[in-house]
């Protein structure tokens, strides 16, 4: 039998008879016949790659895949155990993978511990921050708010469409929701809120060049590509070089409050670890103070520490 159809065979044999190859307990049973290799003590079954090939693949795949399987394991025991054998400075190597570890579980426990600090920032700190950092947050580019729609070329309502969204009105806005939008194939209404203008333009097929120039005086804008109509309407713009308006900053606030919050909440932990530590005997500090973050050395120390710096 090809190695093709025997993949395909074996793997059908292990869907229809899927505990054949486990004692009980869950131990796999290392019968010489699924034996695919062995490298020093690890062995490689035929029913563990088996059960990694998902079903419903061709025969060609499912043999390409197993060979890769296969193929990897091999490598991978093989190399690690020559390589472990000629490199001279193992103990580096232990050394970094000791220190990658500990950063997993240290970063891991802080990021579960964060989880606690609430995401929800009051609208008092958010307003003193913008009033004491709004000249630091300037624009990059112009907002602007209004509305964006695109419809097909030969929709009889265009005419419609376009005299609504010229006008921009309640009414015309009422008219545009309830009538223009049966056949529109997209309808973006922001103006209620403040929108980037990449994010607007990025959705037009058109070239603008000068950002600012374009939303101080253009308030109607109209253009056509492959059968689809864009209609844009702007109602209102903040240009590039300006602080941000409130209710486009408040987000970005929040996220800052937030992200401080916990940065807040992370050094209160460690403090609090450390003094327990200290407490318990198991840390012990020397010159260096760990719940302070300083030196508490002497003259001496001190000045050997400028030194290298």
């Amino acid at each position: 039998m090809c190695p093709l159809r025997y993949i395909s065979f074996c793997l059908m044999a292990l869907l229809a008879f899927p505990f054949c190859s486990c004692r009980p307990g869950g131990s796999t049973a290392k019968s010489d016949g699924e034996v695919l290799v062995q490298v020093g003590d690890s062995t490689l079954l035929l029913s563990d790659v088996l059960l990694k090939i998902p079903v419903g693949l061709s025969p060609e795949d499912s043999a390409a895949l197993f060979n890769s399987i296969v193929g990897d394991w091999v490598r991978d025991l093989v190399l690690s155990d020559y390589a472990e054998k000629n490199i001279p400075d193992l103990a580096r190597i232990d050394r970094m993978t000791e220190a990658y570890r500990n950063n997993l579980i240290v970063n891991e426990y802080l990021r579960k511990m964060s989880d606690r600090v609430g995401g929800d920032v009051s609208e008092s700190r958010i307003r003193d921050y913008y009033a004491a950092h709004k000249s630091e947050m300037v624009l990059e580019q112009p907002l602007v708010k209004g509305a964006l729609i695109k419809v097909a070329d030969t929709d009889e309502s265009l005419a419609d469409i376009r005299k609504w969204m010229g006008r921009f009105a309640d009414e015309d806005v009422d008219r545009i929701e309830k009538s223009g939008l049966r056949r529109a194939t997209q309808y973006n209404y922001f103006n209620d809120q403040w929108h980037e203008w990449s994010v607007v333009a990025d959705q037009i097929p058109y070239r603008f060049f000068d950002a600012d120039a374009f939303v101080r005086s253009t308030q109607n804008f109209e253009t056509s590509d492959n059968g689809t109509v864009y209609l844009l309407h702007i109602s209102d713009f903040v240009p590039s070089g300006e602080e941000m308006p409130y209710e486009f900053a408040r987000l970005r606030i929040s996220e800052i409050l937030h992200s401080a919050d916990v940065a807040a909440y992370r050094k209160r932990l460690m403090d609090d670890i450390y003094r327990e530590q200290i407490g318990a005997g198991v840390l012990k500090p020397g010159l260096y103070d760990p719940v302070k973050g300083t030196m508490a050395a002497s003259g001496a120390a001190k000045e050997n520490i400028k030194k290298k710096q």
